[in-house]
């Protein structure tokens, strides 16, 4: 059995549900005999200390104290924490965007969850929505604008939303849980929405609004990727927001979602392209709308899909006969082949060069 960093907390709005998640993964992991290592990180970026760190696991705090100190200089907890894999469930920005992945391959060390290149693309909207038109996968039409266009001409960016037919919706293109994303029925309210959602990204995301259903899959695996069964979210309201996912009740999930086979085969089959289109593996919830007529757009890729209670990643695995304790430790298997692989490569390029260079 492994010793495991399980990284959680982080600076994103997201802190408590990511705090939330790690409790369930740490469940699942001790329940696989592996041995827990608990690694927070406060909302100020600072890596916690140990004892604030399984207060948080335990149940005892539901955010982790600010460190009150340099990022650098609070390092010191994962530097030493010895373990021999790492299971970052640090959920948004500076944590699902590639910047903690980062500092894992820096460290050279085997981690849940996808890489570096993956996560920056899923968690940025815009990019992964231009990467899987290319690919051929079906996206809801849309517009990008950013915050220097709106500064410069607020009526011009306004305007050439004009193609998009009511009601659009307005997202920060980096992001996550919903924060910053709004409805916008018509036009008058389109100024006041992107302005709203430039105090979250410096780049927007305009979609036309889809009416039909809201779908996701989960994917799992490295050499091939396996797609669940799907499921599907009811909103409590128009939309399914912060509020709704978090802090209220309204939301409901149906597992499996009520699907004839061919659609549901058909989205299970997109989800794992999609994930592989930008260069996945690990694990991923694709959200898909599905369009009154049966037509299916894929809606976002989550490399770091959500482990609380009532998160849909690990009841869908459940649901395929994947319990937690098997999901998470399956997880761990394919991080430490990754980094394996990973190291045969860079073996191999450094064998290269010393053979060039005579």
């Amino acid at each position: 059995m492994s010793r495991v960093g399980l990284i959680f907390g982080g600076r994103s709005v997201e802190h408590k549900v990511s705090v939330a998640s790690a409790r369930t993964v740490g469940r699942g992991l001790r329940e696989a005999g592996h041995t827990v290592v608990p690694l927070g990180i406060a909302a100020d970026g600072c890596w916690s200390d140990p004892a604030s760190a399984v207060s948080a696991l335990h149940g005892e705090i539901d955010s982790l104290p600010p460190g009150g100190t340099s990022v650098l200089s609070s390092l010191r907890p994962l530097l030493e924490a010895e373990a021999d894999v790492f299971f970052p469930i640090v959920h948004g920005t500076w944590g699902e965007d590639g910047t903690l992945q980062g500092l894992l391959e820096m460290l050279d060390v085997p981690y849940t969850g996808a890489g570096v290149t993956a996560s920056a693309i899923a968690m940025d909207k815009v990019f992964c929505k231009q990467l899987l038109e290319a690919q051929g996968l079906a996206v809801v039409e849309y517009e990008v604008v950013t915050g220097v266009d709106f500064e410069r001409d607020p009526e011009a960016a306004v305007d050439r939303l004009g193609r998009l037919p009511s009601p659009l919706f307005v997202k920060p293109s980096v992001g996550g849980s919903s924060v910053g994303v709004s409805k916008v029925e018509d036009r008058g309210g389109l100024r006041a929405a992107l302005a709203a959602a430039l105090r979250f990204d410096e780049r927007l995301l305009v979609e036309r609004g889809v009416t039909g259903r809201e779908l996701e899959c989960a994917v799992l695996g490295y050499r091939p990727l396996e797609a669940s069964p799907v499921g599907e979210i009811v909103p409590g309201k128009s939309f399914y927001d912060y509020a709704d996912k978090y802090l209220e009740e309204g939301a409901r999930l149906i597992l499996p979602a009520p699907l004839d086979e061919e659609t549901s085969d058909r989205l299970r089959a997109m989800a794992a392209a999609a994930f592989a289109a930008v260069g996945g593996w690990g694990m991923a919830r694709v959200d898909f709308l599905l369009e009154e007529g049966g037509r299916p757009y894929v809606n976002e890729i989550n490399t770091l899909p959500g482990f609380t209670d009532i998160s849909m990643y690990p009841k869908l695995w459940e649901l395929a006969g994947v319990p937690l304790p098997e999901l998470v430790d399956r997880l761990l298997r394919i991080a430490c082949e990754r980094h394996a692989d990973r190291r045969k490569l860079d073996q191999g390029i450094k064998s290269w060069i010393a053979e060039v260079s005579g």
